[in-house]
């Protein structure tokens, strides 16, 4: 017995030495924003911030008055009502007659085969003027000098897409949890450290802050190609790597953060979007049984330290990979620039995130259909226009699961 559980414990700990490598590789490579401020020149390009807005009153206006207090005078904002029932259009109005610089878009239908955020972000586009632009939610707060400085920092690299990961706030005790088990799966899956590789199909992109070169996304098939993409921001780094152009993903904690859910309960409602992405011949019962595989390997340091009774030198391994496990985690969030104090509680938050994982994919998306921001839509619809894949199912994958 005491065999069996070594060597179980052996595939673990081999499982956090991987982790821990690529985690690492990830933290050296992704550059970071700082909101560092410059003197504005004469030959800056004009970008385009593009931000959509469905019935989000109670944050909008302190997040987009963040924005507004970057005097580049070569921004311009198109703000978007996406058929808002609240006063969402009321403060996009008000905020427009205080910054010429501002100008607002009232949506007042949604056509059919259309998300409402992507369609919203189509409207814009069609009104920017900008050689970039910035797709970005309405509830993220930045620091000025932030928008030029991404610009610069995408030239220098030569890359036409830049995607900037934001400090994530809440008042959720739940979700400040998740984060940290989150962050990881983020890296992992998505291949984080390889995206700024042209040779690499990894892709990210970012919803609070997706800035790319406006010819070359119109050039990759634009929002039009994202239309039915429920990871519409994924799905603008995956066009632009599939397209030939240069993405990067950078750190951006120190000038970029949003409120995100303040409430577990629509947390969880958020995320089950995804279960958009399960493909049919894929049963429920097969990706919980992964969620275990995946959570019973992340926890194994902590399994160690509990057998430890068993056997002294398992219990010593336990202990020192329990404790490398605690000081990466942190380590993670710091950079992610989310509670260190949060992520240091594990194993409790990866038990956490694993009852949030079996409740998505065992309950997300049944009886066909996904309800995402007042709207319902069929899964068969979304599956036919995603541009984000999660299986080997042909060459469109660029998340890092290609065959």
């Amino acid at each position: 017995m005491l065999i069996l559980v070594s060597i179980l414990l052996a595939l673990g700990l081999l499982f956090w030495v991987v982790q821990s490598l690529l985690l690492l590789l990830t933290l050296r490579v992704l550059p970071s924003l700082q909101g560092c401020r410059r003197v504005t020149r004469t030959d800056d390009p004009l970008v385009s911030v593009i931000i959509p807005a469905r019935n989000e009153q109670s944050v909008v206006e302190a997040a987009i008055r963040s924005r507004l207090e970057d005097p580049d005078p070569h921004l311009e904002f198109i703000l978007i009502d996406d058929r808002s029932t609240d006063s969402t259009g009321l403060i996009f109005d008000h905020l427009a007659s205080t910054d010429p610089r501002v100008q607002v878009v009232h949506v007042e239908e949604l056509p059919e085969q259309w998300l409402g955020k992507v369609h919203a972000m189509q409207v814009g586009m069609q009104r920017a003027r900008g050689e970039w632009v910035l797709l970005s939610d309405a509830d993220v707060h930045v620091a000025p000098g932030t928008v030029r400085e991404a610009v610069d920092l995408a030239r220098s690299l030569e890359v036409v897409h830049l995607a900037g990961i934001p400090a994530i706030r809440s008042r959720s005790l739940g979700l400040q949890l998740c984060l940290a088990p989150l962050q990881r799966v983020l890296i992992l899956l998505v291949r984080l450290w390889a995206v700024r590789d042209p040779g690499s199909n990894a892709a990210m992109g970012v919803g609070a802050f997706n800035l790319v070169r406006r010819d070359v996304f119109e050039a990759a098939g634009g929002c039009e190609a994202l239309r039915m993409e429920v990871i519409d921001d994924v799905g603008v780094g995956v066009m632009i790597k599939k397209h030939g152009g240069g993405s990067c993903t950078a750190f951006a904690a120190s000038c970029l953060h949003i409120s995100w859910y303040d409430r577990f309960s629509d947390f969880i409602s958020g995320i089950e979007r995804g279960m958009a992405k399960r493909p049919s011949w894929c049963p429920r019962w097969l990706l919980a049984l992964l969620v275990l595989i995946v959570a019973g390997l992340d926890l194994s340091p902590f399994i160690a330290l509990s057998v430890g009774v068993l056997s002294t030198p398992i219990g010593w391994i336990g202990i020192g990979f329990s404790a490398w496990a605690v000081l990466l985690s942190g380590l993670v969030a710091r950079r992610f620039g989310t509670s260190v104090a949060m992520a240091v509680m594990v194993p409790l938050n990866t038990i956490l995130a694993t009852l949030v994982a079996l409740r998505v994919v065992l309950g997300g998306g049944r009886g066909g259909q996904i309800q995402w921001r007042g709207n319902t839509y069929e899964v068969a619809d979304l599956q036919r226009g995603a541009m984000v894949l999660f299986t080997s199912v042909d060459d469109r994958n660029a998340t890092g699961e290609g065959p």
